[in-house]
C-alpha cells in the first residue's frame, strides 16, 4: 500500500471523527434543560363545624339551654373576620381581605377557602367574630359585606356580627320567638370579639402545594351562658340594637369555638 493511500485513508478516519463528535455534541447542546420546579402556595381550608353542646346543630331541633329553657333554632349565621395565623416562632401571619359570613343554611359558607399563604408550622389561629370598626364606617361595600346579606343595619349602627332566631316556650309572647341581632362597633357597645383557638400541640403545616383542613367547632349553646347564664323568661325576646343585652350575649359569643382538629 503506498503512502499517498494511507495518508488519504487517515484523513478520511479524522473527518468522520470530526463529524460524529460533532454531532454528539450538536445532540447534547439541544437537549432541553428542565423545567424549573416553581413552589405552589400552600392553601388552608377552615371548616366550621356547628354544634349544640355535643350534639349536631340542624335547624327546627330542640335544644336544652344552660338555664334549662327548650330553644328551636331557625336562623344562625355569623361574621369571621381578620384571620391571622401564629407560627411555632411566635411570628404573626394576617391573612389579607378575609371577611366571612357563616350561614348555618348554607354549607358551602362554613368552608372557609384560604390560598397564597406562607409555608411554615403554625401553632394557633387567631380571627374576629364580627367586622372590625374600619369596616364599619366604609361605605357600600361587596362581597361578605355587601348589605344585601341582610347583615346591615342602614340606619348607621354598622354591620350585624351574629344573628341567632327561633322559639323557645319559654319566652311569654303569643308566638314564643326569640331573634338576637347583635352589632355595636362604637364604644361603649363594642360586641366585636377578638378569638384565639390554640392547637393543643398539634402543628399546621403549610407546605409547597399543600391544602391540610382546619376543623372548628361553633357551639350554639354557648350564646346562653358564661359567663352570663340567659333567662329566656325575664331577658327579653328581642335584640335589634347595640345595647345592654346585646353586650351581654356578645360576652358569652366569645368562647363559642374550640379548635377540634387538623387534617394534612
Amino acid at each position: 500500500m503506498n503512502k499517498k493511500f494511507n495518508i488519504s485513508i487517515l484523513a478520511s478516519i479524522v473527518l468522520s471523527s470530526a463529524l460524529l463528535f460533532s454531532s454528539c455534541s450538536k445532540d447534547k447542546d439541544e437537549t432541553p434543560d428542565p423545567d424549573p420546579v416553581n413552589p405552589v402556595a400552600p392553601k388552608l381550608s377552615i371548616e366550621f363545624d356547628h354544634l349544640a353542646g355535643n350534639k349536631k346543630f340542624y335547624y327546627d331541633s330542640t335544644y336544652t339551654t344552660a338555664n334549662g329553657d327548650l330553644i328551636t333554632p331557625t336562623l344562625f349565621k355569623y361574621y369571621v373576620s381578620n384571620i391571622r395565623l401564629v407560627g411555632v416562632n411566635n411570628a404573626e401571619y394576617v391573612v389579607p381581605e378575609s371577611y366571612h359570613l357563616i350561614d348555618h343554611d348554607n354549607d358551602a359558607s362554613k368552608i372557609v377557602n384560604l390560598s397564597n399563604l406562607p409555608a411554615g408550622k403554625f401553632k394557633s389561629i387567631r380571627f374576629i367574630l364580627g367586622v372590625d370598626s374600619a369596616r364599619n364606617v366604609s361605605g357600600a361595600q361587596t362581597g361578605a359585606l355587601d348589605p344585601i346579606n341582610g347583615m346591615f343595619w342602614t340606619w348607621n349602627s354598622g354591620y350585624i356580627f351574629l344573628k341567632l332566631e327561633g322559639t323557645s316556650p319559654s319566652v311569654p309572647s303569643a308566638t314564643n320567638d326569640f331573634s338576637f341581632h347583635i352589632g355595636g362597633f362604637k364604644a361603649p357597645n363594642v360586641n366585636f370579639k377578638e378569638i384565639e383557638l390554640d392547637f393543643d400541640g398539634d402543628e399546621l403545616v403549610l407546605a409547597n402545594g399543600g391544602n391540610p383542613e382546619l376543623h372548628i367547632v361553633t357551639d350554639v349553646l354557648e350564646i346562653f351562658t358564661n359567663p352570663n347564664n340567659i333567662n329566656l323568661s325575664s331577658f327579653g325576646p328581642t335584640v335589634h340594637m347595640p345595647n345592654t343585652n346585646a353586650g351581654i350575649l356578645s360576652q358569652n359569643y366569645s368562647d363559642m369555638f374550640r379548635y377540634d382538629h387538623i387534617h394534612e
